[in-house]
């Protein structure tokens, strides 16, 4: 009974730092019921956007690790796309969300595709990374997107952002990580480049 306890707590507590990361509404509509326990279970691959998935096919595969690259890109850790967040969203909508919820992330990448055809007469895969970014702002502004279309884009990236901070690079490396707490220490200095804390005792 301790061990559900201290199970629990610490999910509780993985909840509340993801909502600083995504938005509490965010956090709440990818991490529900089973989602913690199936994120933390899932093993990375590194060849998954080269096979089709347990939802996307091989090309959409390919797209949605090229918008996890561009989302979460390399700097001093990897990036969404090394640490295989395509794979892990993919596996995580059929394990975890409705029927919906994958047609709107399917959804989601295809508006990204067509977005990226109409802008600049190629596939995403092939535009620079500028030009990637470009494209994703265009929806998130609303330029290139409906309300709708927005809405479905925030949720596949809350998507990814939950992989990426369920990763061990995430949770290690992107994040402080603390695997020994120490005592508490109610002031500390904050700057624009201090890392948020990590989930402690997943890794």
């Amino acid at each position: 009974m301790n061990n559900v306890n201290e199970i629990n707590h610490r999910r509780r507590a993985f909840l509340q730092k993801l909502s600083h990361t995504l938005g509490s509404a965010a956090a709440l509509s990818v991490a529900t019921g089973s989602g913690i326990s199936v994120a933390f279970a899932y093993t990375p691959r590194a060849d998954s956007a080269n096979n089709p998935g347990l939802l996307f096919s091989q090309m959409q595969m390919q797209i949605l690790s090229d918008i996890c690259a561009t989302i979460l890109p390399t700097t001093t850790t990897k990036s969404a796309a090394d640490v295989d967040c395509h794979g892990f969203v993919d596996h995580q909508l059929v394990q975890c969300h409705s029927e919906q919820q994958q047609k709107i992330c399917i959804d989601a990448v295809s508006l990204v595709s067509e977005n990226a055809q109409s802008a600049y007469g190629d596939v995403f895969s092939n535009i620079n990374e500028k030009q990637r970014i470009k494209v994703l702002e265009d929806i998130e502004a609303r330029t290139s997107a409906t309300r709708e279309q927005k809405e479905q884009f925030s949720f596949l990236k809350s998507l990814i952002v939950f992989g990426y901070f369920t990763s061990e690079e995430g949770i290690t490396k992107a994040t402080n990580f603390q695997p020994y707490p120490g005592g508490f220490k109610g002031s500390i200095p904050v700057t624009a480049d201090t890392k948020v804390w990590g989930s402690l005792n997943y890794y």
